[in-house]
């Protein structure tokens, strides 16, 4: 009696031995193809949805350090807009093949203007006490973000370059929001999301 016995296999009876003669199936290539297909498949699959950052530098102190690693959500704004608070990376204006990570602070075609350490918003200030330490920031003119632009700042205001700097980032050049921080461990967890109040 004959009996197939494992995956990829066949089994064929010798009766003069009384035992069971496997031969190895002619495909394990092909198997091995197709596994390595699948992988990168899932791999590339997976690029598209998220994507690992690692910071550099001190710009987003406290919320984030150096040599801290991220996830980020790159369908985050697929249906929706970014939203003040969030914490996105993007591509340089000024260097494409340099990301950088700041938190949005300004909406399309609002004015932003930095006065004695705060942001005001249309003239009005930004509470940003949740996500800032007391931070001395450099002054910025008013400037108006163009409609479908966005302006961000660093947390750590004194040493950050960002939208005083480089302007307002445009919608096309945002990669994604920071979703999960996994490294160090004594940070790991889900990125907490903010949503900073107008003062009237």
């Amino acid at each position: 009696m004959c009996e197939t016995v494992a995956y990829g296999c066949d089994a064929s009876c010798s009766a003069n031995s009384g035992g069971f003669v496997f031969k190895r199936n002619s495909n394990i290539f092909l198997e091995i193809t197709e596994t390595l297909l699948l992988a990168a498949l899932i791999f590339l699959g997976t690029r598209l949805l998220v994507q690992n950052f690692r910071v550099e530098g001190p710009s987003m102190l406290p919320s984030l350090g150096d040599a801290e690693f991220l996830v980020v959500n790159k369908l985050a704004y697929l249906s929706t807009d970014p939203g003040r608070g969030d914490v996105i990376v993007f591509r340089s204006p000024r260097s494409p093949e340099e990301d950088l990570v700041k938190r949005v602070v300004g909406l399309p075609k609002e004015t932003v203007e930095v006065r004695n350490s705060q942001v005001f918003i249309n003239g009005q200030v930004l509470d940003e006490a949740t996500y800032l330490q007391n931070d001395v920031a450099r002054n910025s003119p008013v400037i108006t973000v163009p409609a479908d632009a966005y302006f961000v700042m660093g947390d750590n205001r004194r040493q950050s370059r960002d939208s005083r700097d480089i302007g307002a980032i445009p919608r096309a050049s945002i990669v994604g929001r920071v979703w999960v921080v996994y490294w160090p461990p004594g940070k790991m967890g889900l990125f907490p999301d903010v949503d900073p109040a107008i003062i009237p």
